[in-house]
């Protein structure tokens, strides 16, 4: 197990060291036998979109596939690039329109929770934040079942700014014991629930679906503010990344208002670029894949 830990590092690291343009490359040869042969959860990818676009015929749907393929290679290969990407390339591929927002918040001593969708390459924007946060940063996550990959995870996660990282299962807990830190708390929140925890669920594409409500019940306690990241592609290993407020005080909102707008907010980012979000993600539970 060692020894094979020890050759998959060198591997990552070797891949790491590549040039961009050669691992694009390689995403190329990926993405068209993932569209040919191999057909990555396919049919999960094609229910998915089929239930959220029943107004695209088979042409348009295929088109977003295809596009989907690529940008998952794409996202592949930039996160083993994360391991050896400079300030400088960070900075010019993942670009804030508004990040005084942060700066706002921080001034006026608001903690902050961050939340995005999986569209993009969100390890990247995550990545970006910690360049220039004032707050301390976090980042809740959902530890991998492989120990040598969620160790290689968080340590691409924690290059920059030294980033807390939080189990999704400690949050509250965690965060009142940093309650007299200002803390910026990156959350990814838009996968679906286990069974067990399916307590809320909101209209996202016309449909009941369980989103996880967690989050917004820590922020409500904690009067925290809460932004939502909207990621767009500009074009191949380039994204933009807008602040949206949802609100400065959580504990001022309405039970499943902050939970009700992500939701809706995450949409509208999904309609923008409909390929760029995790598709073959079971998402829908409900339904036969």
């Amino acid at each position: 197990m060692k020894v094979r830990n020890f050759l998959l590092k060198i591997m990552l690291t070797t891949i790491a060291s590549l040039p961009l343009g050669m691992l694009y490359a390689f995403s190329d040869l990926l993405t068209f036998l993932n569209i040919h042969f191999i057909r990555h959860r396919r049919q999960v990818i094609t229910a998915n979109l089929t239930r959220c676009f029943p107004e695209k015929n088979e042409k348009e749907l295929k088109k977003i596939i295809r596009k989907f393929y690529r940008n998952m290679s794409d996202l592949m290969v930039e996160l083993i690039k994360s391991g050896k990407m400079t300030r400088k390339q960070l900075d010019e591929r993942v670009v804030f329109k508004n990040q005084h927002v942060l700066d706002d918040l921080y001034n006026e001593k608001k903690s902050v929770f961050a939340l995005l969708g999986h569209c993009g390459n969100w390890e990247w924007v995550g990545n970006k934040i910690a360049l220039f946060l004032k707050h301390d940063g976090a980042a809740v996550y959902k530890p991998l079942v492989n120990k040598f990959f969620d160790d290689y995870m968080v340590k691409q996660r924690q290059k920059y700014k030294g980033t807390l990282m939080i189990d999704y299962k400690k949050v509250f807990r965690k965060l009142v014991v940093l309650k007299d830190r200002l803390i910026t708390v990156f959350v990814l929140t838009d996968q679906s629930p286990p069974r067990h925890e399916m307590n809320y669920f909101v209209t996202f594409f016309g449909q009941k679906t369980a989103f996880y409500d967690g989050t917004e019940k820590v922020a409500r306690a904690l009067n925290y503010a809460v932004i939502y990241l909207d990621v767009t592609r500009v074009r191949r290993g380039h994204y933009e990344v807008e602040i949206k407020t949802i609100t400065k005080n959580a504990a001022e909102t309405e039970q499943e208002y902050i939970t009700s707008e992500y939701v809706r907010l995450l949409e509208n980012t999904i309609r923008r670029q409909p390929d760029n979000w995790l598709w073959s993600h079971k998402r829908w539970k409900d339904i036969q894949y």
